[in-house]
């Protein structure tokens, strides 16, 4: 089978080269879930091939190792494999595909290009290898956050963004709900991360909830859960089961030959399976099309990287599929929703040298975090009604003290400080968009109040009209009916 390239993938090869002209040994590719991460390795490592050089894919996971492999076999890359007792070892292959653990056991084979995959973990048999600098070396990761990562890697080249992916129609949409999480204030911290017994313990108690909302949400769609450790997800396991939710578990308790068999039956489209739980080993380079649901029952204090994967792990597109459901009783998708948004739109741009950087300047709290509608829990970007239900949220009824201006309305006096957000908010009930809004928000105030107003609609923060202001509204467009019909007669 030949590699076929997308535009932004044959765009990114092509950064690299610049880079590698340019005396850049070490770049890492930023290619987020659903870029084509592997066959951009494949076309790397072929390309590497044709011109009879050898080179290296190093892979952190057997699961990774074996999908790896089977992608080079269908695009007919002859290669051999350094793994334990793998069945395909064959040493005299110029390709080979190896883990990090046999690497840091055995000699590394000669080669001219390196191939690093999930270059974010940082393996120490790696970057003892490729510090030097002496060889090409490509790392790939989704996720290149890593602390220091800059040190063994000096340029960082994007493939394309989360969102673009999604409205190209190469992943999968998802939507959010958050109906429960665990409360983890004062809940132990070691190296910057709660630790996994501390939040296994708090998140037991809503471990029912995780089902309930599954059947409500799901309703018998493939799943994957995480859970805290091993006992949680043995807990979330006996709920589902309980419930009559065929599912089982894939920790390091499995051992290889039993996962690999539950991965092969997970993947038939008729599976009895319909979900895996487990704590990490999911989280990175898994991936069943045809999961629709990701259950986060496993709260993460600071690691986005973490939480990127997971998500990922829901996106990809398969038939009959319309969008992926994340059910966050982890609290992740409120915790990481400026960093989450960021990066799905922009990826990444820059690699972390360890050093502390100055704090960004804090955005306005209502524009960083999000909205959870108390009718169906949907978690979204703040509005002033929930995207999926139509729960119109209220007005808060603290008293805010605002510059305002007295202008007569109609005969009576009365303050227009609020009238321009309160049009706003009627505008955006009628589905007009921001051009349409504005138009109508400042028409409408002119004609209220006599003047223009001095705001945009995109600036402002929708408030619920009263009664008043919607009569008023009304009249003006009444009016405007009317003098319409004269006009035509």
């Amino acid at each position: 089978m030949e590699i076929q390239l997308r535009d932004y993938q044959t765009n990114a090869i092509e950064s690299l080269r610049d880079g590698i002209r340019h005396g850049i040994k070490n770049q890492v590719l930023a290619a987020p879930t659903g870029a084509g991460k592997t066959v951009l390795a494949a076309y790397l490592i072929d390309e590497c091939y044709k011109k009879g050089k050898r080179a290296i894919f190093v892979a952190d996971r057997i699961s990774l190792i074996n999908q790896t492999s089977k992608t080079f076999d269908d695009y007919g890359i002859p290669h051999g494999v350094m793994q334990a007792q793998h069945w395909r070892c064959r040493p005299w292959e110029r390709i080979q595909i190896a883990s990090a653990q046999t690497l840091a056991r055995r000699k590394w084979p000669d080669v001219d290009f390196i191939v690093v995959d999930e270059c974010h973990s940082l393996q120490k048999t790696v970057l003892n290898r490729i510090v030097e600098r002496d060889v090409v070396t490509i790392g790939l990761s989704a996720t290149p956050f890593t602390k220091g990562l800059a040190k063994y890697y000096d340029a960082v080249k994007s493939v394309t963004t989360t969102n673009k992916l999604i409205k190209d129609g190469f992943l999968s949409n998802f939507e959010i709900y958050a109906a429960s999480e665990p409360d983890m204030t004062g809940a132990k911290v070691v190296a910057g991360e709660w630790t996994d017994d501390e939040t296994a313990e708090r998140a037991m108690p809503i471990v029912g909830d995780c089902v309930v909302e599954y059947l409500k949400h799901g309703k018998g769609k493939k799943f994957i859960a995480f859970g805290c450790n091993v006992v949680h997800c043995e807990a979330i396991k006996e709920q589902f089961l309980s419930a009559g939710v065929v599912c089982d578990l894939y920790t390091y308790k499995q051992d290889d030959e039993y996962r690999e068999e539950l991965v092969n039956e997970f993947r038939k489209p008729d599976s009895q399976v319909r979900g895996l739980i487990s704590v990490a080993a999911l989280s990175k380079g898994f991936d069943v099309p045809d999961v629709e649901v990701v259950i986060m029952a496993r709260p993460l204090r600071s690691s986005l990287a973490e939480h990127i994967q997971i998500l990922g792990r829901g996106l990809r597109i398969h038939p009959g599929k319309h969008e992926c459901i994340i059910l966050d009783h982890a609290g992740n998708c409120k915790r990481f929703w400026g960093e989450m948004q960021e990066f799905l739109e922009n990826g990444v741009s820059e690699l972390c040298d360890g050093k502390t950087k100055e704090k960004k300047e804090k955005k306005e709290k209502d524009e960083k975090e999000p909205r959870k509608c108390p009718n169906c829990f949907h978690l979204h970007n703040p509005s002033p009604v929930c995207p999926k239900c139509g729960f119109v949220y209220k007005v808060k009824t603290d008293i805010r003290h605002e510059a305002g201006e007295l202008q007569k309305l109609n005969g009576s006096v009365a303050k227009t400080s609020t009238l321009f957000e309160e049009l706003a908010y009627y505008a955006h009930s009628k589905g007009k968009d921001p051009e349409q809004a504005q138009k109508f928000c400042s028409a409408m105030y002119k004609n209220i109040v006599g003047v223009w107003p001095n705001k945009k609609f995109a600036e402002v923060t929708p408030i619920v009209p009263t009664i008043e202001t919607v009569n008023k509204i009304k009249h003006q467009q009444i009016r405007f009916a009317k003098s319409k019909f004269k006009r035509n007669i």
